[in-house]
């Protein structure tokens, strides 16, 4: 008699999704993935959109488009009766206020909505201050949470080393990018308090992958860690009870 599937959902990157189908034990299909959105984008208004404005023919880009402005992640949060996985590696996309509310401006979405009257860019929270308005966001966040949902939620930085051991191209941006993210999980997971379990991936294992399916760059990782990071989340998940707030 085979397990049942592994209930979960994700938010984040293909680096927390790629442990769903690939490697020694993968997790299986999350149940939601909401990806290339930032917490401040989460819990900011609505904005309308007429999806005939959209002209990619990517499905999965379509969507990410119509979900953060529509929202979708906050509406789901609440309703979601299964552990969350999520990772802040898409805190590094910029944001655009639409005079409604904060987006994530993707790829996609600067194809057809960059520079539209109206659209402004919002500065970036560099500082993180403690009353600042990623810490205020993830609060938000917290807030949109059932009493007893519980958020794994997966440190991943960027890659300063090859296999090699040479340094990766672009290693200031992956430092720079690092020194934030550090900062940055410390408020998510305190903002969440008992809900959050948290998995720190072990250094050595966070080499870029030259044949990684999405190509050779510092947030694209060998198997290895993702085969980590699928025991962790099952673990996880295995050992979970209802959390106290």
């Amino acid at each position: 008699m085979s397990p049942e599937p592994l209930k979960y959902s994700i938010l984040g990157t293909c680096v927390t999704a790629d442990a769903a189908d690939t490697g020694r034990e993968p997790l299986g299909r999350p149940f939601k993935y909401y990806s290339r959105t930032r917490i401040q984008s989460i819990v900011s208004t609505p904005s309308p959109i007429d999806p005939a404005e959209i002209t990619t023919e990517n499905v999965f880009n379509r969507q990410v488009i119509l979900n953060d402005h529509r929202k979708t992640v906050a509406q789901t949060l609440s309703r979601l009766e299964h552990p969350l996985v999520v990772d802040l590696g898409d805190e590094r996309l910029p944001m655009v206020h639409t005079g409604h509310g904060i987006i994530t401006a993707t790829k996609a979405y600067k194809q057809d909505f960059l520079g539209r009257e109206g659209h402004r860019r919002v500065a970036e929270d560099t500082e993180l201050r403690s009353d600042g308005p990623f810490a205020e966001a993830c609060r938000r966040f917290a807030g949109l949470l059932r009493p007893d949902q519980r958020v794994i939620v997966h440190r991943t930085f960027w890659a300063t080393r090859e296999a090699n051991g040479t340094p990766v191209r672009r290693l200031e941006e992956s430092e720079r990018h690092n020194a934030w993210l550090g900062h940055a999980y410390d408020l998510f997971i305190m903002a969440l308090g008992p809900r959050a379990i948290v998995i720190s991936m072990p250094e050595d294992l966070r080499i870029p992958d030259p044949d990684n399916r999405w190509g050779h760059e510092p947030f694209h990782f060998i198997p290895e860690y993702h085969d980590y990071l699928a025991l962790h989340i099952r673990a996880a998940i295995a050992s979970m009870a209802p959390a106290r707030v």
